[in-house]
């Protein structure tokens, strides 16, 4: 039996529908509305990705550039797909561009009891510079991470 492929690939308008669907599934209390994934991929500072396994979209995220900063917009897993790397790939991806970009900082807000997270955010050299208290629709907090392009890479 061979190997799953798993692609990463710019994410496109007929994407919409199957990202919007596991976008609702991962965060049922503060997803995205369709009309907001159509607006974030017509601005052109935004950078929108999906991972595709064996043809299945299995996560997406997206970097918004705006001069020497980026900030991370989002990341997400579907959960079936979960622990197998894919999140990782995803983050060495908008990291890469944002190199490629000469971006000096990238930004990102992640829960603060997404434990995961933090520690995958943490290996590649995000450090926490603040929080927001209540910033979720459900009361949960919020961590500011910010990556120093001009530190080493992980």
């Amino acid at each position: 039996m061979s190997a799953p492929t798993v692609q990463i690939r710019k994410m496109r308008w007929w994407d919409i529908a199957q990202v919007d669907q596991l976008e609702r599934e991962l965060f049922p209390h503060d997803s995205w509305s369709t009309d907001q994934w159509w607006r974030e991929l017509a601005q052109l500072h935004n950078h929108y990705f999906v991972v595709e396994r064996d043809g299945v979209i299995a996560g997406y995220a997206g970097l918004s550039i705006s001069g020497s900063d980026a900030d991370v917009q989002t990341i997400a897993v579907g959960q079936a797909f979960q622990e197998q790397g894919i999140g990782r790939k995803l983050l060495t991806h908008l990291v890469d561009l944002s190199i490629e970009m000469k971006v000096t900082y990238i930004f990102l807000e992640v829960r603060s009891d997404n434990v995961s997270a933090i520690a995958l955010y943490s290996s590649f050299g995000f450090k926490e510079i603040n929080k927001r208290r209540n910033y979720y629709p459900d009361g949960g907090d919020a961590v500011i991470l910010r990556r120093d392009e001009r530190d080493a890479r992980p």
